[in-house]
């Protein structure tokens, strides 16, 4: 293999890496190379969209037009001054972007609020203000790869929804020992009665917060016995369907052992993996969620809510709080908010008990969680062939 096909052959696998959410695999990761170059097509469409900041009250007509072409031509004169200083062709794409680059994006457009007429400093600093926030954002977004991770979770949602849907069905008598007793029970029906919105989501809130630290513990501790690799057969076994299956691992030197993880690929890894399980525990709460609000409207009526709670007695009026009413087999079925904050409270201590259960019980943890183990078994595997590959070339 020449040292061209071995440079391709790594920057496939960086695009893999990328592809599967898990960017900081690339070695040598740097924000000017593999974080704002990734980004540069979506900065570029803002930038343009911020020239028609030139556009103001102060002008009109062909006057206006004139501080349009004006603007273009500031922006443009700009560029190729960055890039001649950077040693670019006037007009090139930039392979890597530094701190010219990004003054030029926070810095123009300002710039060009000011000649439209914009000629506030609360309007000058508001336009840096707004730049610097995307470029934050598009950094976050980027470097840890949270599109990629989007995409693998929802597709992940469809994939596990069949497999979901038969768990249910072992666990949802568990679970209701659990919940049912709870939902059918006057005092909490009375207690989200008097739950205001913003305390009801700052206990939905807590409740994720716990379940996301459960599983980011759990799988920190995983990835330190999936990153191990006693000898490079185990390596190359792990590499079909990834750009580097036909790499020969069989040549490499010494045994690969432990993986090297620096501090952010580490975190990187286990975001990825606790974004698939919490997809996966996000699905069964509103699987749960859903059926609890049809097992209410059927279970705690009109005359059993009333019983229940002080809707009548003060100032909140049943008619107040129904979301939608109408007749089954000759009975008047209502839904309430109270319908909907009770089962929301009971998926979501139900959620977290799954949570719980997925990395406690084997059962579970062989139904759920190996495949995505799996999954990280093999980026770690392409990971670890491809920095041999990039030592030796």
């Amino acid at each position: 293999m020449t040292a061209g096909d071995t440079e391709k052959l790594l920057d496939d696998t960086e695009n893999w890496f990328v592809h599967i959410g898990i960017p900081h695999f690339i070695d040598d990761f740097t924000a000017s190379e593999d974080v704002w170059t990734r980004a540069v097509g979506f900065l570029s469409a803002v930038f343009l969209l911020e020239l028609f900041f030139t556009f103001g009250n102060e002008f009109s007509g062909w006057y206006q037009a004139g501080v349009f072409i004006a603007g273009v031509a500031l922006a443009v004169g700009g560029i190729v001054v960055v890039n001649r200083y950077r040693g670019r062709s006037n007009f090139a794409r930039p392979d890597d972007i530094g701190p010219a680059e990004l003054a030029l994006f926070v810095l123009i457009p300002p710039f060009l609020a000011l000649l439209g007429g914009h000629n506030t400093m609360v309007e000058f600093v508001g336009v840096v203000v707004l730049n610097l926030a995307i470029l934050l954002l598009v950094y976050v977004v980027v470097s840890w790869g949270l599109f990629a991770m989007a995409r693998w979770g929802i597709a992940t949602m469809w994939s596990h929804l069949t497999q979901v849907a038969q768990l249910l069905g072992s666990i949802l008598p568990l679970m209701l020992l659990f919940s049912a007793f709870l939902f059918l029970n006057a005092e909490i029906w009375q207690v989200v009665n008097d739950f205001p919105p913003v305390l009801f989501s700052i206990v939905l809130g807590a409740l994720a917060a716990i379940a996301l630290v459960f599983l980011t513990g759990a799988m920190t501790g995983s990835i330190q016995n999936l990153r191990f690799f006693q000898h490079w057969e185990q390596v190359g076994a792990e590499l079909s369907d990834t750009p580097l299956h036909e790499c020969d691992t069989s040549s490499f030197p010494g045994a690969p052992e432990h993986v090297p993880l620096g501090r952010a690929a580490r975190t990187n890894v286990t975001l990825r993996l606790v974004v698939g399980l919490a997809v996966q525990v996000l699905l069964v709460t509103l699987l749960i969620f859903g059926f609890y609000v049809l097992f209410g409207m059927l279970t705690v009526r009109e005359d059993t809510m009333l019983q229940w709670t002080t809707l009548e007695k003060g100032a909140s009026r049943l008619q107040d709080v129904t979301l939608l009413s109408f007749n089954l087999a000759g009975h008047r079925i209502i839904v309430t908010t109270l319908h909907l904050i009770a089962s929301g409270f009971v998926a979501a201590f139900s959620g977290l008990q799954f949570a719980v259960s997925l990395v406690t019980d084997e059962s579970y943890t062989e139904e759920f969680v190996a495949e995505s183990n799996a999954e990280i078994r093999k980026a770690l595997a392409v990971r670890a062939a491809y920095l041999e590959l990039a030592r030796s070339n």
